[in-house]
């Protein structure tokens, strides 16, 4: 499945050669560069364990993930900024500011987020009522009310003495919102019945939760080479590790996670096993 992945996510952006060579080519370098595909993979498990099973449906809910993945680069584009967290790694090479230039950064993420709603648009495949839906779930994701409004949150966040439900707010908006969209989009693509997606977002919204606590802790304890990207991004902001402390942020992520697990048995679906694995994985930092 990473190699349909990677392949697409090839496909749906301009190659480095097309004019303007050099805007396609940071593009590029920051959509695939080597990353997890935590996003394109959990929509695609979840829309096959909502009974899809290849053709033509398989392709769109692979396509549905690479959209996801798109705007998570575009996301990470604006958030390495000077004027943002100013970072200068990321996945291990250098940021898209670093390698190209601000102006040429600030360019590619717009047009990666401009071809994202482009390429849910033409998926002829998909019913035209299912399309508007899930292009209107990115918009409310991406937008002032979802991830963008988390992005300028965060840009706030000195507030040391916030309290820990006020950062989970900040941490569904900055982090949780691709993954609603993600999750949101295999349910409508694989067609599941309201008591399924309720289970699904309840999922989606811990399993955010989790995956932007174990960012926190791995930003405080990890060196730049075993992140993968500029560290200590963080030192001065109210997070969870920085109220709490790291064996109470540790129980928390536990926590999460255990929500998460059990919001997706409920959604009674037919891989359950592949998605415990996925989680497993992705979160086997704790087991170290």
């Amino acid at each position: 499945m990473r190699g349909l992945i990677e392949s697409r996510l090839s496909d749906v952006v301009p190659s480095e050669t097309t004019w303007p060579a050099r805007l396609h080519e940071a593009q590029r370098h920051a959509l695939l560069s080597p990353g997890k595909r935590f996003r394109p993979l959990l929509c695609v498990f979840i829309a096959q364990g909502g009974g899809i099973q290849g053709g033509a449906d398989l392709d769109a809910a692979i396509t549905t993930g690479c959209v996801a993945e798109m705007v998570h680069a575009a996301s990470l584009i604006l958030d390495d900024l000077p004027c943002m967290d100013d970072a200068d790694l990321r996945r291990n090479q250098p940021t898209t500011h670093i390698a190209f230039d601000e102006s040429t950064a600030i360019l590619s993420a717009t047009a990666l987020l401009n071809r994202a709603f482009g390429v849910l648009a033409r998926l002829d495949q998909v019913s035209s009522d299912r399309r508007v839906e899930m292009i209107d779930l990115l918009s409310y994701a991406v937008g002032s009310k979802g991830l963008i409004a988390g992005q300028m949150a965060d840009l706030a966040n000195t507030d040391q003495g916030a309290t820990i439900a006020e950062i989970e707010r900040l941490n569904t908006l900055k982090t949780g919102a691709l993954f609603d969209f993600s999750v949101e989009s295999a349910a409508i693509l694989s067609g599941m019945h309201a008591s399924q997606r309720a289970a699904l977002k309840d999922f989606s919204y811990h399993l955010g939760l989790a995956f932007q606590l174990l960012d926190d802790v791995k930003d405080a304890v990890m060196s730049n080479a075993e992140a993968e990207k500029s560290v200590n991004r963080d030192i001065g902001k109210a997070t969870i590790l920085a109220i709490a402390g790291s064996d109470a942020s540790k129980t928390k992520l536990k926590a999460y996670l255990d929500s998460a697990t059990a919001a997706l048995r409920r959604a009674e679906l037919s891989n359950m096993d592949m998605l415990s694995a996925i989680l497993d994985h992705q979160f086997a930092f704790l087991r170290t």
